[in-house]
C-alpha cells in the first residue's frame, strides 16, 4: 500500500501532469462530439501534424529553460527549405541537398548565438530581426515563387511510413528520445539547467556560458533544418512563406509543457505532450467545423492560461521561499 501511494505521490509531482490530465479530457470531449475522432488513424494525423512542432521544441526547451527564446525558427525552416530545393534543382545529391537545409540551419543558429553571447543583444530582438532577415532571404533566392520537390526519397521522409507509422513521428520520437537523454544524463543539459537558474552563478562555477548558449542556438538551427526537410517533404514543395508562425506553436508547446519563461525549468516529455495537445485540439475543432477564426483565438486562449499558470506558480514558489 505504501509503494502505490509513492507511486502516486511522484506521478502527481510530475510538473506537466496537469497538462497530461487536461489533454486526457480534451480526447474524451472530442470523442465524445464526433463520431470519427477516436481512431486509429485520426491519432496518427495528429502525430504527424504534431512532428514538427515537436522535434523544434525540443531545442526550444532547452532554449527557454536557458533563460533565453528564439522567435526564428519559422523563418529558419522556410530557408532551410528554400537551400533544399535549390540544390535538388541544381542536381546535388539527395544526401547533399539534406546536409545543405541542416547547415544553413546550423548557420542561422551560430548566427543567433554570437549576436546574444558575444555581442550581448537581447535573444528577443537578435532573432525578431533573424525571423525578417532569414524569411526575406528566402523570397530573394526564390523570387518568391515555389520550388516544386519530385524526389521519392524526400517524399518518403515527411510522407512515408514504416511499420504502419508515419516516418517524421518516428523521426520526432528519436529526437525526442535523445534529447531527453542529453538533457537528464550529461554534463551539456545539466549546465543548461544552471545557467537557466542564474547565468552569474554558473559562470562562478566554472561553466563557460557564452560558448554552451552558442552551441544550444546551433543545435536549434540543426533541429530547424531537419524540420524543414520533413515540412517541405509534407507539402511536396519549398515555399519562402512555409511555416508562417511556427514559432508560435512551438513555444506554446513548451510553454504548456510546463517550461518557465523565466528559466531553470522545464520538460522535453512535457512539451511533446504540449505539441500533442495543439494538434488534438486544432484537429478536434476541424472535426467539429469550427471557424478558423475561433480556432485562431482558441490557440491563443491556450497559450495566455498557460503563461498566467506558469506566472501562478512562480509567485507561489517565491512566496515559499519567503516564508
Amino acid at each position: 500500500m505504501q509503494t502505490i501511494k509513492n507511486s502516486l505521490k511522484k506521478v502527481s509531482s510530475i510538473e506537466f501532469m496537469p497538462l497530461v490530465i487536461g489533454y486526457i479530457i480534451l480526447i474524451i470531449f472530442f470523442a465524445i462530439k464526433s463520431d470519427h475522432f477516436f481512431t486509429l488513424n485520426n491519432f496518427l494525423n495528429i502525430a504527424l501534424y504534431a512532428a514538427n512542432v515537436g522535434i523544434l521544441s525540443c531545442t526550444m526547451t532547452l532554449i527557454i529553460v536557458a533563460g533565453h527564446i528564439d522567435l526564428s525558427i519559422g523563418s529558419v525552416i522556410a530557408l532551410g527549405g528554400v537551400v533544399l530545393g535549390t540544390l535538388l534543382n541544381k542536381g546535388m545529391p539527395i544526401g547533399v541537398a539534406i546536409l545543405g537545409a541542416i547547415a544553413a540551419g546550423a548557420l542561422t543558429g551560430l548566427y543567433n548565438g554570437i549576436l546574444i553571447t558575444r555581442i550581448k543583444i537581447n535573444a528577443f530582438i537578435t532573432t525578431l530581426a533573424g525571423m525578417e532577415i532569414f524569411r526575406g532571404m528566402s523570397y530573394l533566392v526564390t523570387n518568391g515563387k515555389a520550388i516544386t520537390l519530385s524526389n521519392n526519397v524526400i517524399k518518403a521522409i515527411g510522407r512515408g511510413y514504416t511499420l504502419g507509422i508515419p516516418n517524421a513521428v518516428l523521426i520526432m520520437l528519436a529526437v525526442i528520445i535523445i534529447f531527453t537523454l542529453v538533457s537528464k544524463y550529461t554534463v551539456f543539459g545539466r549546465r543548461i539547467f544552471v545557467i537557466g537558474g542564474s547565468s552569474q552563478v554558473a559562470y562562478l562555477s566554472g561553466i563557460n556560458v557564452e560558448t554552451n548558449l552558442t552551441v544550444l542556438f546551433v543545435l536549434n538551427g540543426v533541429m530547424c533544418g531537419l524540420a524543414s526537410v520533413i515540412y517541405c517533404s509534407q507539402l511536396g514543395s519549398a515555399m519562402p512563406s512555409n511555416a508562417n508562425g511556427m514559432e508560435f506553436d512551438v513555444i506554446s508547446a513548451v510553454i504548456l509543457g510546463g517550461a518557465s519563461l523565466s528559466g531553470g525549468k522545464g520538460s522535453i516529455v512535457g512539451a511533446l505532450f504540449g505539441a500533442l495537445l495543439l494538434g488534438t485540439l486544432s484537429n478536434g475543432m476541424v472535426m467539429l467545423n469550427i471557424h478558423t477564426y475561433w480556432q485562431q483565438v482558441i490557440s491563443g486562449v491556450v497559450l495566455v492560461l498557460a503563461v498566467v499558470l506558469d506566472v501562478i506558480k512562480n509567485r507561489s514558489a517565491q512566496r515559499t521561499l519567503a516564508a
